[in-house]
């Protein structure tokens, strides 16, 4: 092995570890949505937290002039965690009161009962400032929503290593048409089921989806590394059923991450539209990405082996996922 194939198989290496420690989700969306409400006895209020576990600190919550903390709790569960607060104010509570979050959840949701509104939060650099007295805000305007989602969809599947790695397996199974028509029943796919768990057309619990997408990535990779090229018209059949399949899978994935970011009633629908705009146009550009790296290895006279080293670290990554999600059944 050469130099430069030492080098890049070390450096697939270390980004294949890296992507072992960190938690693995199809859900990556670092949103929340919070609800602020008075309690059962008189002056006391309950602040409850949903988000992501990965963005719990260990930092406390501040709490309006005059009240106190007297409970807390904490729940898990798939990645999720709910936090509950209960405190005693000694006077009432007025419009320019608020609650500074340590939690960075840009775009959370959150409810107000307690000054009778919702609307969109946004974070600094101490977290999300949750104002008491919140009033119902008015309707964004369309190219404000799109953008909104626009870019979410975006830096989701830049952010999602699971997804981001079955279409690193397309990209080193084939190429030319074959691969372009490969994604295209791939997008088709996620889009489909996106939008029909997004509308609660279909209800699929969230575990057992991600386990079959780690399943997707290892069963990718073995295809691609046993591939000689030259597909026949019934090996592209074939391969078109089987990613259309997992990409059915991988879009309620997304249909995941777009609920957890507390769409609006009257934002659904283009909501879902530029989301998913937001998806393809990430994955586009991941394939061009990929592409440039593969040119550039047979350009060094390394493709082979960088094919063969960055598919068997998607295999062994997409097994390690498998195991840690179907662990976690119990």
């Amino acid at each position: 092995m050469t130099l430069i194939s030492r080098v890049s198989a070390f450096a697939l290496l270390v980004l294949a570890v890296l992507l072992a420690v960190v938690p693995a989700r199809a859900d990556v969306f670092s949103l929340g949505e919070y609800s602020f409400q008075p309690g059962e006895e008189p002056g006391t209020y309950e602040l409850v937290a949903s988000l992501p576990d990965a963005l719990v600190t260990g930092r406390a919550v501040t709490w309006p002039t005059g009240c106190t903390q007297f409970d807390a709790s904490r729940q898990v569960q798939a990645g999720r965690a709910r936090l509950s607060y209960a405190i005693r104010c000694d006077r009432e509570l007025g419009r320019d009161d608020a609650i500074v979050t340590p939690w960075a959840v840009d775009g959370a949701s959150y409810a107000s009962a307690a000054g009778g509104g919702t609307t969109q939060l946004q974070a600094s650099d101490a977290g999300v400032v949750l104002p008491v007295g919140v009033t119902t805000t008015a309707a964004r305007a369309f190219l404000v929503v799109a953008r909104d989602f626009l870019g979410q969809g975006f830096l989701h599947i830049l952010g999602g290593w699971d997804h981001l790695a079955f279409v690193m397996c397309l990209c080193l199974l084939t190429r030319g048409r074959t691969l372009l028509l490969l994604v295209t029943v791939f997008t088709i796919g996620h889009s489909l089921s996106l939008a029909l768990a997004f509308f609660d057309v279909i209800h699929v619990p969230v575990p057992p989806v991600e386990a079959v997408i780690a399943l997707s990535i290892a069963f990718m990779a073995r295809e691609a590394l046993l591939s000689r090229g030259g597909e026949d018209d019934a090996m592209r059949r074939r391969y078109m059923v089987v990613v259309g399949a997992f990409g059915l899978l991988h879009g309620l994935g997304f249909a995941t991450a777009l609920g957890e970011v507390g769409v609006p009633d009257g934002e659904r629908l283009p909501g879902l539209v530029f989301f998913n705009i937001g998806v393809e146009l990430g994955q586009l550009a991941f394939v061009a990405g990929m592409m440039g790296l593969v040119a550039l290895a047979r350009a060094v006279g390394q493709g082979q082996a960088f094919r063969q080293v960055a598919l068997y670290g998607a295999g062994i990554i997409g097994c390690f996922w498998l195991i840690e999600r179907t662990s976690s059944f119990a």
